[in-house]
């Protein structure tokens, strides 16, 4: 960082969109629904039967395998998720939601996110919804995977 105010200005507001997602998982406890958990219920909530699985759900989390299997377990032992293994290949599990999981789902934290991103007026709703997909889907400059010890899964070096 150059201590420039532009400098300044982009690491305050990467921070306070940090703060912002933060606090909107509120429920800490490791009783409770974690991040990631929620993320995996909002994938399997959209996403075609065929793909979801293990291998679909883990690179569209931009995770290893190792950390998204974790949570499904969670999941699955909490009544949220079940598993099952595929007609087509016995290699493959389908995670599905159940009746409690679709329930939790209406009290996706992240909703409340959304709300506030629709109370904004328009030409800036519009705005920052173009932004957050340039920044999150800019190839050139996302992150590679992390494994379940926090480190890259790049080993091309």
């Amino acid at each position: 960082m150059t201590g420039t105010h532009q400098d300044k200005a982009s690491v305050a507001a990467a921070v306070l969109l940090e703060r912002l997602i933060r606090d909107t998982y509120t429920a800490r406890h490791s009783s409770e629904i974690q991040p990631l958990q929620w993320s995996i219920l909002r994938y399997l909530a959209r996403t075609p039967e065929d793909q979801r699985q293990l291998r679909r759900s883990a690179p569209f989390l931009n995770l290893t395998p190792s950390p998204v299997a974790r949570a499904i377990i969670t999941l699955a032992q909490r009544g949220l998720v079940t598993q099952s293994i595929s007609k087509v290949d016995s290699r493959i599990k389908t995670i599905t939601l159940t009746r409690l999981g679709l329930e939790a789902l209406e009290q996706d934290p992240i909703v409340a996110v959304a709300s506030r991103i629709e109370a904004l007026p328009e030409r800036e709703r519009q705005d920052f919804i173009r932004s957050v997909r340039t920044l999150a889907l800019d190839t050139a400059h996302h992150p590679k995977p992390v494994d379940e010890d926090g480190g890259n899964t790049d080993t091309s070096r």
